[in-house]
């Protein structure tokens, strides 16, 4: 109640966690986040994360924070899901049959997945790339995520020190993405919909024409169409649905007659008047314990309220549609992809339905040639190789393709299309036809990033030195933080960061193995292993020799160079 007399209502839960977690991160500022969390890069040589104030890394060991093993909390990650409106998915149990018999516990599954689905996702990935807790691929999955994803690109609050026209510039850039490019992926089965459960298609015959179309979920007469019966079913998986669906396996009725016939019939072949999705499922029973079980076990489940005639049901495929987000593109100015219609079309199916045979006077395929001749028809290609994925396969699918035909990858092709790794946690940015990390987005757009704080620079004034970029305030040494604009610095070879001259020759420069001096930077020197000498003190140890070394060849005995055997000996 307020002053006004006027009551005003309540916050809605979940926006009062959102500001909680703002708050959490203002308080809690980025440089302690992670305080002495050891580095997996450096091991025991890093005594623990002690994260600059500004540039991303450990004071001690110089590598970056995702390089450390810093325990999540509720402020970690917040920016790269809450921001971007994306699921945070969190750690399962899975069973994977082809590592282990127990389930193992995943640090990360893909979001609202039935457990089977997770299970097919993971293993398409390869063995590699399954992040079991503990694991390699479990600690470069959270280092791809935080660098691909990097929070301080969508929240100022992890910047520092922004101008208010910087902010304001980072807060646009942030909504544009967050209106045209940035999604997660769904993983899906082809046959399947957005979240594990099953979707089929109908084959219906048109009486007047003679010719197949295919719809999803829709039929000519409205309530002819239906999907099998088995498919609500909640002891069969969805991956035995999907087997039964391909052989042809049209109702649960079907599944009881096809274990009524001898087997040995079936398989002999010499009966020629069995249906071929019989002879489908003998085969499939005799060689997959799994299928055999679960088949038993469903018979035995098995009641029908009634028999239905087999010409009364219309045939089931297992397609599925892709449905286009109606997004055109990621608003960046890009040519936006040709918007085709979802799905082919009378014309485009009448062609290959001729050259089968199917379109004139003649009549049907059996249910299981309709099948396989839909499905064909209807098959997808993944956008990263080009190789089809058929149906009952596992896909990850976008939701910014305009294009449906451009909107599905198998698991192990949904990668950046600059850095070619994989899209952790399947965030990805759509643009101008491909999926892209938030990184390489943003170096395309042609935003420069500041080599120093790695952050996105929004300001026309910036510094340019070695190929690389930098904000005019972080121009400055890389080991005291003192400013280089008109100094003299040297690049370190191998952070590839600007250092003045003081600290090159007291930190980074090599002390030559004979005058016991610092190689200056402006100095020749040679190196051999972990030696180096000045040009002018590489010369040969020997008493009576001490020739030039440049150009020859040389030995070395207790860190000194020889020009030869002998030379060793007069010392």
């Amino acid at each position: 109640m307020t002053d006004s007399g006027i009551e005003s209502p309540a916050a809605p839960e979940w926006l009062l966690k959102l500001e909680s977690r703002r708050e959490q991160i203002k308080a809690k500022l980025s440089h302690e986040s992670g305080n002495g969390a050891p580095c997996n890069v450096c091991g025991s040589s890093c005594p623990g994360l002690d994260l600059h104030f500004w540039r991303k890394i450990c004071r001690n060991c110089k590598c970056r924070k995702e390089q450390h093993d810093c325990i999540d909390d509720d402020v970690s990650g917040w920016a790269q899901f809450e921001i971007l409106g994306a699921i945070r998915s969190k750690p399962a149990y899975i069973r994977i049959s082809e590592l282990t018999d127990k389930p193992v516990q995943l640090a990360w599954v893909p979001p609202n997945v039935t457990p089977e689905l997770a299970s097919d996702y993971m293993r398409t990935l390869g063995q590699q790339n399954i992040p079991i807790v503990g694991s390699e691929a479990a600690e470069k999955r959270k280092q791809q995520l935080e660098y691909q994803v990097p929070a301080h690109d969508l929240d100022t609050n992890l910047c520092h020190n922004l101008t208010p026209y910087e902010a304001g510039q980072l807060s646009d850039y942030v909504e544009k993405i967050k209106t045209h490019c940035v999604g997660q992926g769904t993983v899906m089965r082809i046959g399947g919909d957005t979240a594990g459960m099953l979707q089929y298609g109908t084959v219906v015959q048109q009486p007047t024409a003679q010719t197949a179309t295919i719809s999803n979920n829709t039929s000519a007469a409205g309530s002819e169409s239906k999907r099998p019966d088995y498919m609500e079913s909640g002891v069969l998986s969805d991956k035995m649905k999907y087997k039964l669906n391909l052989m042809g396996i049209s109702s649960s009725e079907m599944v009881a007659q096809a274990m009524l016939y001898d087997p040995a019939t079936v398989l002999s072949g010499t009966d020629k008047s069995i249906p071929e999705a019989i002879v489908k499922f003998h085969q499939e029973y005799q060689a997959n314990p799994k299928f055999r079980a679960e088949m038993d076990n469903f018979k035995d489940r098995l009641q029908f309220p009634g028999r239905q005639t087999a010409h009364s049901e219309s045939v089931p495929y297992g397609g599925a549609s892709i449905v286009p987000s109606g997004s055109n593109d990621s608003g960046f100015g890009s040519v936006p992809v040709t918007p085709r219609e979802d799905g082919p079309s009378h014309a485009q199916l009448v062609g290959p339905m001729e050259a089968m045979g199917l379109v004139g006077g003649e009549s049907m395929p059996p249910p299981q040639q309709a099948v396989r001749d839909a499905v064909a028809m209807t098959a997808h290609r993944c956008t990263g190789c080009s190789l089809p994925i058929v149906v009952g396969e596992v896909a990850v699918k976008v939701d910014r393709a305009s294009n449906s035909d451009r909107s599905i990858w198998h698991p192990q092709c949904f990668k950046c299309n600059r850095c070619g790794e994989l899209l952790a946690d399947l965030v990805y940015f759509y643009h101008a036809g491909a999926v892209y990390c938030g990184r390489d987005l943003a170096a395309i757009l042609k935003i420069p990033r500041c080599a120093a704080c790695d952050e996105l620079i929004f300001t026309k004034e910036y510094t340019a030195a070695e190929g690389a970029t930098f904000h005019v305030r972080h121009f400055c040494c890389y080991h005291c933080d003192g400013p280089l604009a008109g100094q003299q610095y040297v690049t370190d070879e191998k952070s590839a960061q600007p250092l003045c001259l003081p600290c090159y020759k007291g930190h980074y420069a090599q002390t030559c193995a004979t005058c016991n001096r610092c190689i200056g930077p402006m100095e020749q020197g040679v190196g051999w292993d972990k030696i180096h000498w000045h040009k002018e003190c590489f010369l040969c140890s020997g008493v009576h020799c001490r020739k030039s070394l440049i150009g020859g060849r040389f030995c070395v005995k207790a860190n000194r160079p020889y020009c030869s055997a002998q030379c060793t000996k007069d010392v």
